[in-house]
């Protein structure tokens, strides 16, 4: 029987993936309600040298991990001349990405699209309105990128229900809520690390805000988003960029029960990978240690199959198998 050629990276998502749906289907966790996306990267900067996904083009409500997006797009948006960086859009930027701050999103998006949420339009004023709104999605689409074709990141982040020309809005054509895939936010997260989004220079400054100390200090601080998340399943000495997100009931049922997360480590032993993973339903959103789990057991399978170090070898490393 010829020899069948397995990736590294699919080697150790497959494990992972089916570890994942052992592990939680007690809790009611079903092979839909989760996707996985790894990217296995030579180097803390380098680039991605293999794969795997696992319901990677599945659509989510993705919560905070939309913010990265719109990150991306302010520093396009300041590389282009567009907008000014100014002491109080650094401000947000932080706030947004460093403490996940719903305000702050809201603001930078006001900014790049020009607009204004507030009490309902007429038709016309409405549709100049959503035109101006849909600018995000006309920036992403324009990588023409399948891992960017089918997401939606046009609507503000809420921590209830919505009112005014946002409840139009989110409900425009249906279910307009912001839409994520693991392969896209794995994509963009991936991007920024390598230094390949937009530019070197707007990479590094993406990327220093995407950090998150790995200390006992930090990890305990309110809103740093690494307990309960993949980042607290890191061992000690890993260096970690991270977004993650988060959602309980909302009022919204289309935007209930979420717990997400977009991570890049780097392992103290040299193994570098980002991995996303988004999982829905009640008790995931609930559960403080599904993802810190699901960290844990990716080191362990990194580890049990050494990634290589920058310099090691070409292209991905490949496994045979009978």
């Amino acid at each position: 029987m010829p020899s069948q050629s397995i990736s590294l990276a699919e080697k150790i998502g497959t494990a992972l993936t089916v570890w994942i749906k052992g592990r939680f289907a007690p809790h009611g966790v079903k092979p839909d309600d989760f996707a996985v996306t790894l990217h296995l990267h030579e180097g803390e900067e380098g680039p991605v040298k293999d794969s795997f996904a696992y319901r990677g083009d599945a659509p989510f409500y993705p919560c905070s991990v939309i913010k990265m997006f719109y990150m991306v797009a302010l520093q396009q948006a300041y590389e282009d001349g567009r907008l000014a960086e100014t002491p109080e859009l650094a401000r947000a930027l932080h706030d947004m990405i460093k403490w996940s701050s719903n305000m702050a999103t809201n603001y930078i998006i006001d900014h790049l699209s020009g607009t204004t949420g507030d009490t309902e339009l007429s038709g016309e004023e409405m549709e100049r309105w959503i035109a101006a709104r849909e600018n995000v999605n006309r920036y992403f689409r324009s990588f023409a990128l399948p891992e960017l074709a089918r997401i939606n990141v046009s609507q503000k982040l809420m921590d209830d229900e919505r009112y005014g020309r946002e409840k139009v809005y989110v409900q425009h054509g249906g279910n307009n809520h912001n839409r994520l895939t693991s392969n896209a936010a794995a994509l963009i997260l991936a991007k920024i690390m390598s230094g390949e989004m937009i530019s070197g220079h707007r990479s590094k400054i993406m990327r220093d805000t995407l950090h998150r100390p790995n200390t006992k200090e930090f990890r305990d601080t309110p809103h740093a988003q690494l307990l309960g998340f993949l980042g607290e399943g890191m061992p000690d000495g890993a260096k970690i960029w991270a977004k993650a997100g988060w959602t309980g009931w909302t009022g919204d049922s289309h935007a209930s029960y979420r717990r997400h997360d977009a991570l890049h480590a780097a392992l103290p032993t040299g193994e570098v990978f980002t991995l996303v993973v988004f999982a829905q339903g009640k008790w995931p959103s609930d559960s403080v240690t599904m993802l810190p789990e699901i960290g844990a057991e990716a080191v362990r399978l990194i580890r049990e199959f050494p990634l290589p170090r920058r310099g090691e070898g070409q292209g991905s490393i490949r496994w045979q198998s009978s």
